[in-house]
């Protein structure tokens, strides 16, 4: 076992020993789920919560008549991200950087820095995604919000779907990874915009 599969043993351990405590975000699921599987998402959250590291590879298209797909990485390490889309629309790649606060985005033509990365990748690529929330959504997990989500669960306490800030996201498939189960295929969309994400791989989960 790796020292980050033991170190997120060990976090999960302790997570499902405490009762959340009010650092947690309180996104209690709203709908007719289960006793059983309300309190399976409580310790649950509190475990992906408290992940702050990761790396996944995948896949990202986008849905409706004209589409794209393309290859994604990202990396998380705190607050900060990279995250690289291959060969959306014909653009090539495009590298996202940065925090909630300065995000820095490049791609052939040049590099950007704004607050507003949806907005810039819109004007400059003709689509985008939403960059923000989509570090906590990768992990089955409600982003940060002074709404709370309306979230449905699957028996084991797992995300089915999610409803925020205008997104809707259906879970179609978890995978195992280092004794948490993490999502493997979900879908976004607004209503005007839509994406399928099938992720690969997960590593340095801790």
């Amino acid at each position: 076992m790796t020292g980050g599969a033991r170190l997120l043993r060990a976090t999960i351990a302790g997570a499902l020993a405490l009762t959340l405590s009010a650092c947690f975000q309180d996104t209690r699921p709203e709908g007719n789920n289960s006793a059983q599987a309300e309190r399976l998402w409580q310790s649950r959250q509190a475990v992906l919560q408290q992940i702050r590291v990761f790396a996944l590879q995948g896949r990202m298209a986008e849905t409706g008549l004209v589409s794209f797909s393309g290859d994604l990485t990202w990396t998380q390490n705190g607050s900060e991200f990279q995250a690289r889309f291959y060969g959306p629309l014909g653009v090539g790649a495009v590298a996202i950087s940065g925090n909630p606060d300065e995000m820095e985005i490049h791609n052939k033509n040049g590099t950007y820095h704004t607050q507003q990365p949806e907005a810039l990748m819109q004007e400059q690529f003709g689509w985008s995604v939403p960059v923000g929330p989509l570090r906590y959504w990768v992990l089955g997990l409600p982003a940060p919000s002074e709404q709370p989500p309306a979230v449905k669960l699957d028996e084991s306490g797992r995300v089915l779907s999610l409803k925020q800030g205008g997104w809707e996201l259906s879970y179609l498939e978890y995978q195992p990874a280092t004794l948490l189960d993490l999502p493997r295929k979900f879908t976004i969309s607004d209503g005007q915009r839509g994406f399928r994400v099938v992720i690969d791989s997960w590593t340095s989960l801790r």
